[in-house]
């Protein structure tokens, strides 16, 4: 049999399998213990333990503060002339508008149009991914079999020039080492089968090979195949009644969370016009059009999104340690999907990369499995399969990364979620970043293949039960696009959407009334956080207005209209709402200075490791834009300015962004928050280990 008119929707065999074995089990679960059923879910507040409400200190909490005349001893303060009305930026021909929906001193949003010549420039589309050149899938999974494909047996033997026929088809299970979250190995290889294999229960994670007659592969491919566990579902569906019984919530919708890498919202709109417009034309995606970045990596922005904190607050709070390598299964109970899996939830993850995620980047990933499916083998498995991925990072074999990827959330969602009366709901988190991260142009690339997963969830009604959050992390951070004034706005705005079932605002008018009204509030990841958790135990009324001392306000509750970064703990550095162009007076040198504040700040920071890294010299400004300071409750007093300043440094022609605070009262300087890296980094720091650092570092032994 072809494999042609068989889809990864056909599970119903696994499907019916898991009732029967829920008859087997019933019985057991009325003795079920309360150790069995999992963990006791527990209302979560906004007042829980090591969620602060209070102000947050910038991660650069010490400032470097010098005088000019200590600085640049050639520069005599005294002969600065006279403000002059100057561009501060007059090189740039950029397209930029504030918003005009607010009144003065709230936020003026600034915005960027996605045809922005001083972006423009930098832009390529890109081709899409062409995978069929590379080693062919000839297999298929019809419910618990693996079924041959002959007619794609037959292109295969041709791709390879072979002069044989089929030999054999064989399957080996991938499982993780134990204590480990980058390594897999195979406990058990199939027999041999030309036509079809039976997979066992257990098989979740699986690598199918093919080989001709002449013991030549012709065909590989993995498959992650989502099994519930039979004890696993009694004790949710245990969870699942206390969290009823409990909580009371009104719905218990399904969350899936689809995250893709350094990608603001302009460049999506921009090289994911399709995409974008199915979103929000056939799904009804909302997007949150003022939303702000908190930090500089996806760990300071996904971290707040997961658990309503900061990495610095996680390591004060629990035994986990930012600035060390430890494990996060220290910090798994902090996360909303343990929240979710407490109430009775499944839950899920996915990567794309295997080292460069939030839980893995200079960290030791998970020893233990974060989640109930958790593709982890494959991924880690594929990504050294040279024969998978020869020339073409973007491929597993001859398919799209990002379409084997996705299939496994169709899965899941066809599985748990295939009707609105089921109550199987499940946490799902995906973020994904080889397409993005490294080259903004080959997004392009993606759009068709994102177009094609959100068309599969309408076509099946995947999401009738389902709230989608569809998100980025923060902009591109790297490029010449950065010195302008329009790449740094567009690496402070990632983008936020979501999709809520059809039947959905219908039936919770008032809800969504204040939804759309906060699509032009300040808003955050701390705000998607409160989100989700508003939606684990969801009321039927919507809540009372947040506060302006609040950092996190469900969507589900106004927003002030007068909230600021300030109020909404956004880090001054990343605030764009201080980013409308401002008439600047310079004075004469005052841009050097800076930078060479800027330098020394650096310096400073690697001072405890200058056995290892290079003291930088100052080579040039690259950008230097001055920020308004208009934004109500940042205001700065008089003879304050605020410069955002990029300097380019020697040895290594590393390129530092900060935003300095000058005051002309006193001639002094001084650093306010986070120095950002915006050109590529750590290929030069593998000296040090600390994180945080290496971005800073250029080793003195390399």
């Amino acid at each position: 049999m072809g494999c042609s008119d068989v889809s990864i929707f056909q599970l119903n065999n696994i499907y019916n399998n898991m009732n029967n074995m829920y008859q087997t089990f019933r019985e057991r679960s009325k003795t079920l213990s309360d150790s069995t059923a999992l963990n006791t879910p527990k209302q979560n507040t906004s007042t829980q333990k090591g969620v602060r409400r209070g102000r947050v200190a910038s991660k650069s909490g010490e400032s470097t503060e010098v005088t000019v005349a200590q600085m640049s001893p050639s520069l005599d303060v005294s002969t600065f002339p006279a403000d002059k009305q100057t561009s501060p930026a007059s090189s740039d021909k950029h397209t930029i508008a504030a918003s005009s929906r607010v009144r003065a001193k709230v936020c003026e949003f600034a915005e960027v149009d996605e045809a922005d010549p001083s972006i423009a420039k930098y832009l390529k589309r890109h081709p899409p991914i062409d995978c069929t050149a590379n080693i062919p899938n000839v297999v298929c999974l019809h419910g618990d079999e693996i079924k041959v494909d002959n007619a794609k047996v037959q292109e295969a033997l041709r791709k390879i020039n072979s002069s044989g026929r089929l030999a054999y088809c064989q399957y080996q299970t991938l499982h993780r080492i134990p204590n480990t979250d980058n390594r897999v190995n195979s406990n058990f290889t199939s027999a041999k089968f030309k036509v079809s294999s039976k997979l066992m229960i257990s098989d979740e994670d699986i690598r199918i090979e093919c080989k001709d007659t002449r013991n030549k592969t012709i065909s590989r491919s993995y498959f992650s195949i989502i099994r519930p566990d039979p004890e696993k579902e009694l004790a949710y569906n245990n969870s699942y009644k206390v969290h009823l019984d409990r909580n009371s919530p009104a719905e218990t919708l399904s969350l899936l969370l689809i995250g893709i890498d350094g990608f603001s919202k302009q460049h999506f709109s921009r090289a994911m016009p399709k995409t974008r417009n199915f979103l929000i034309t056939q799904l009804g995606g909302l997007e949150l059009f003022k939303h702000s970045k908190l930090g500089y990596s996806t760990s300071s922005n996904v971290i707040p999104l997961l658990t309503g904190r900061t990495n610095e607050e996680l390591a004060e709070d629990t035994i986990w340690r930012f600035k060390t390598h430890g494990d996060m299964d220290q910090i798994n109970e902090a996360f909303a999907w343990s929240d979710a899996r407490r109430l009775g939830y499944r839950t899920a993850l996915m990567f794309d990369q295997v080292a460069i995620t939030a839980f893995h980047y200079s960290r030791g990933g998970f020893k233990r499995r974060p989640v109930d499916f958790y593709m982890r083998p494959i991924v880690v498995a594929s990504n050294k399969d040279d024969l998978m991925r020869p020339g073409h990072k973007h491929c597993y074999g001859d398919e799209p990364e990002v379409s084997k990827l996705y299939d496994y959330w169709l899965q899941l969602l066809h599985t748990f979620n295939s009707t609105r009366t089921s109550r199987m709901p499940f946490f799902a988190y995906s973020f994904l970043s080889r397409l993005t991260h490294n080259d903004r142009n080959q997004a392009y690339a993606g759009d068709d293949l994102y177009l094609k997963f959100l068309t599969d969830l309408k076509a099946t009604n995947a999401l009738n039960n389902t709230v989608m959050i569809w998100f980025s992390d923060h902009g591109q951070r790297y490029g010449a696009s950065m010195h302008t004034l329009a790449g740094e706005i567009e690496t402070n705005t990632p983008f936020l959407f979501f999709a809520f079932p059809p039947w959905f605002e219908k039936k919770y008018p008032d809800k969504m009334r204040v939804f759309r009204t906060n699509q032009n509030r300040l808003t955050s990841h701390f705000d998607t956080y409160a989100t989700i958790q508003d939606l684990l135990y969801f009321k039927r009324v919507a809540g009372q207005s947040g506060k302006l001392a609040e950092r996190g306000i469900s969507l589900f509750r106004e927003i002030p209209i007068q909230r600021t970064c300030a109020n909404a703990q956004i880090p001054a550095e990343y605030c764009v709402c201080s980013l409308v162009p401002k008439a600047s007076s310079l004075r004469s040198g005052l841009d050097k200075y800076l930078g060479m504040v800027l330098r020394d700040k650096v310096n400073s920071m690697l001072h405890k490791h200058r056995d290892k890294c290079t003291k930088l010299t100052f080579l040039k400004i690259k950008s230097f834009v001055e920020r308004n300071g208009q934004e109500k409750g940042n205001q700065l007093r008089p003879g304050i300015r605020n410069f955002r300043v990029t300097i380019l440094t020697t040895p290594g022609g590393a390129e530092f962004e900060a935003t300095l605070s000058f005051d002309e009262s006193t001639n002094r300087a001084a650093v306010v928050g986070e120095v950002a890296r915006s050109n590529s980094s750590t290929e030069k720091a593998a000296c040090i280990e600390v994180e945080e650092l290496k971005r800073y570092c250029y080793c003195k032994i390399i």
